[in-house]
């Protein structure tokens, strides 16, 4: 391995650990409003993939501090499909595991941004478990908090 790949891999590193380190101090303050998610869509992520753990410390976020920002939702939920739908592959294509783990991370939750999130992994992604779609309708039809709304939308 060259020292030029070494330092980039330790760049990498390192702006994957100051991340993930913003998403923890997010979930401490609970303090979410449009200026902070701009901040965190451009200054942070800048279109940058998101890691397993970067995915599962947003939905920490929308369990712990519950945010009411449109922006948030926004960011939200446009991180995690893409996280989910196009930076895996094959790309278009939710598999089994990431199902499970994200209806596992919804049900945790129990948000209108969790539920909207459920509905456009759905509307987006090209193929998915032959299960999703029912088991998103039936939260719908449980009776989560904004389901008619998500729907609606």
């Amino acid at each position: 391995m060259t020292e030029h790949v070494r330092i980039e891999k330790f760049r990498t590193a390192v702006e994957i650990e100051r991340r993930r380190m913003a998403l923890v101090s997010i979930e401490r303050e609970g303090d979410i409003d449009a200026d902070l998610v701009r901040r965190l869509r451009f200054d942070l992520f800048r279109g940058d993939a998101l890691t397993q753990d970067e995915a599962e410390a947003l939905f920490a976020i929308e369990r712990v501090v519950r945010p009411d920002c449109p922006e948030w939702r926004d960011f939200f939920i446009d991180s995690v499909v893409d996280f989910l739908i196009w930076q895996q592959r094959p790309s278009g294509v939710l598999n089994e595991f990431q199902a499970e783990w994200l209806v596992g991370q919804a049900d945790a939750a129990k948000t209108l941004t969790a539920f909207a999130t459920l509905v456009a992994v759905l509307e987006e992604a090209h193929r998915t478990p032959g299960w999703f779609a029912a088991a998103v309708r039936g939260r719908a039809a449980k009776g989560w908090a904004g389901a008619e709304i998500a729907r609606a939308a």
